[in-house]
């Protein structure tokens, strides 16, 4: 299963590559409220890997300090974690069950920094032929532009999700 996720991964990336035209995509620009999100699954399991400007999910991008800040920080992260089923939402006939197999803020500057999520997908059978609904922005409004790429099988489609009820059709 682990080879297969790499020639996803590397695909995926080649697949992005060809949108890049937008400011946010070349190396080393930041934009808030951006983030990319991949999903890729062979047969009925899969992966989620979300990366997204820090401040989007957690409010700031600096390393929190405080109690306050270290409490929002930590709120923030549990909620995607505790809501991510709500924010990706697989055809209920599939039994789709999402776990949590990483989430941290990584610092790409003093000022800069991204969250990076993954998880895992286990669901009864493959999406194939079904539809995702997104919304991120019902728990984290600061979310604007998110560049969604599945690949399920052998379907590869991509959306971007800037409003609530974002939905992306696998066939």
């Amino acid at each position: 299963m682990k080879p297969f996720f790499i020639l996803l991964f590397c695909s995926l990336t080649v697949f992005a590559k060809k949108k890049e035209n937008k400011s946010y995509r070349g190396h080393g620009v930041h934009a808030h409220g951006a983030g990319t999100l991949s999903i890729a699954f062979e047969g009925a399991n899969g992966r989620i890997d979300l990366k997204i400007t820090s401040e989007s999910i957690v409010g700031f991008e600096y390393a929190p300090k405080s109690a306050k800040d270290k409490n929002k920080s930590n709120s923030a992260i549990l909620a995607l974690e505790k809501n991510i089923s709500e924010m990706i939402v697989f055809d209920p006939l599939l039994k789709c069950k999402i776990s949590k197999e990483n989430i941290e803020i990584v610092a790409d500057s003093e000022k800069h920094s991204d969250l990076v999520a993954g998880f895992g997908v286990a669901c009864s059978k493959s999406p194939v032929g079904t539809e995702i609904v997104f919304n991120f922005q019902k728990q984290f409004p600061k979310i604007k532009d998110l560049d969604v790429e599945v690949v399920a099988d052998n379907i590869q489609k991509s959306v971007e999700v800037t409003k609530i009820n974002t939905r992306l059709l696998l066939k």
